[in-house]
């Protein structure tokens, strides 16, 4: 009949966290997010997208876009989905140029029902018991994009 659906934000009540970086070799967040990704997040290859890569060679300034998704499956009802974007320009010539990292988590919770008596079963379940789960899974993912943003830092050298 249906599904009840929860979305929890990971990082609430922020929904998204920014990274700025001005420097040498910006574009390399390329080589770096991908495989940052499947190992703080235990993503596999299957699990793992790479929604958009975009360049604009038309001017001295060339000007790039990523957006990479992963899914962490964390047990039967529930589902971890990360999001990391990247916008910015590097100089052909000097190499030089400026990067924006935005980094997003959710867990989305689904139970599916088939009657009435059955949903309204399942939303006290949610409320009551399996509530206290989410939020470990939760902390978890906050922990983790925690440590993606500090090792994204590291690699690309900002400073705190």
């Amino acid at each position: 009949m249906g599904d009840l659906k929860q979305k929890v934000d990971v990082l609430a009540p922020q929904y998204k966290k920014t990274l700025s970086f001005k420097g040498d070799h910006p574009s390399k967040v390329f080589k770096i997010i991908p495989p940052l990704m499947k190992n703080i997040f235990k993503v596999t290859s299957t699990n793992f997208f790479e929604d958009s890569i975009k360049w604009d060679n038309f001017s001295e300034n060339n000007a790039f876009y990523g957006a990479w998704r992963g899914r962490e499956g964390k047990d039967e009802r529930t589902t971890l989905w990360v999001d990391v974007r990247v916008q910015g320009e590097q100089n052909e010539k000097t190499k030089k140029g400026n990067v924006t990292i935005t980094l997003r988590s959710y867990l989305l919770t689904k139970f599916p029902y088939n009657n009435s008596l059955q949903k309204f079963i399942l939303r006290t379940y949610s409320h009551y018991f399996y509530s206290e789960q989410r939020r470990k899974y939760t902390e978890e993912a906050r922990q983790n994009l925690s440590i993606l943003e500090k090792e994204i830092r590291v690699q690309l050298g900002i400073g705190e």
